[in-house]
């Protein structure tokens, strides 16, 4: 049996998009894989497979959203659990010297990467694939010899394990999850823009859960307003389980490119993306559910709510 450590020590969307990587390793005989995730995306693997194995830390050299460089000790905890476990080989997603070397160091034979040094077996230099998912389709392929087709990420669903707060608010109404932040606030949709947008789903219908923290409520609340009830994650849903529960049974998640509407896609929930058109063949998300796309070529302000409604129409329609 060929022991395989999927590494992805990126955010949320990145981590979504390792699930298919694992997905393909175990269609081919002889493989069995685990993942090394940061810890603040690392609940996703256990809503993917609770019996996946898993070793998760934050890079000491890396920040995540809203959190802090991870811990030197903790990392070299890790990589000395990883070692212990005698990968035979690595997959690198997102990869560059650090992860290469971190694999290295954790006693991993055999490091298969797009580029970057301390890695033994690299994809061709100097090509780009198309989206990351073709990436790591490829180096499925250099390590099986077998090429698994295309690749796409799915989380099944029910979500188990939410806290009780937040299964109590979402089973009492039809919700709407919005996230109106992302990463990069240059590729968000205006924040103002969101008013109309939340008048049109009321009018649907449904109830909107707000996916922000709290110094981000402040901030929506300044710009777009209270024009119907909202709710907000960070007041009752502030697990990423709990966001997850929330969008498994949501009727619609709208957002922008971000970690959560790569879940909201591999829970298989109608969903609307604001992207930007550079990064549609890159990063778009390839879940179980493709998401409806409003494209802008510069600015997100291109987009009008009237626009992101007409979007949100098609997408109820198509799921129900």
């Amino acid at each position: 049996m060929t022991k395989v450590l999927i590494v992805s020590l990126d955010n949320v969307g990145d981590t979504v998009l390792s699930l298919a990587v694992r997905d393909a390793l175990l269609e081919q005989p002889g493989y069995e894989a685990a993942f090394w995730t940061k810890d603040y995306s690392g609940e996703i693997v256990s809503l993917y497979s609770p019996s996946a194995g898993h070793y998760r830390c934050d890079p000491f050299w890396d920040k995540s959203p809203g959190q802090k460089k991870g811990k030197f000790l903790r990392f070299l905890k890790t990589l000395l659990a990883i070692r212990a476990a005698r990968f035979d080989a690595a997959l690198i997603l997102h990869s560059n010297w650090r992860k290469n070397l971190a694999c290295l160091l954790a006693g991993i034979p055999l490091r298969f990467a797009a580029n970057g040094a301390f890695a033994n077996r690299r994809l061709n230099a100097g090509q780009r694939d198309a989206h990351v998912l073709d990436t790591a389709r490829r180096l499925v392929e250099a390590l099986t010899g077998a090429d698994p087709g295309p690749l796409r990420c799915a989380i099944p669903v029910p979500v188990s394990g939410a806290g009780e707060q937040a299964r109590a608010l979402c089973d009492s109404a039809s919700w709407a999850v919005i996230h109106p932040f992302s990463g990069n606030p240059r590729r968000n949709f205006p924040l103002a823009s969101w008013k109309p947008v939340m008048a049109a789903l009321a009018a649907r219908g449904l109830k909107v859960f707000v996916n922000a923290n709290k110094a981000e409520k402040e901030f929506f609340l300044s710009a777009a307003g209270a024009a119907v009830p909202l709710a907000f994650s960070c007041d009752t849903a502030p697990t990423l389980r709990d966001l997850a529960y929330f969008i498994s049974k949501a009727r619609l998640f709208v957002g922008n490119n971000s970690g959560p509407l790569h879940l909201a896609s591999a829970l298989g929930t109608p969903c609307v993306g604001v992207y930007e058109r550079k990064d549609v063949p890159y990063i778009a998300p390839r879940g179980a559910r493709l998401p409806l796309l409003l494209i802008y070529e510069n600015s997100p302000q291109e987009i009008t709510p009237e626009a992101v409604t007409a979007e949100i129409n098609k997408a109820l329609e198509a799921g129900n």
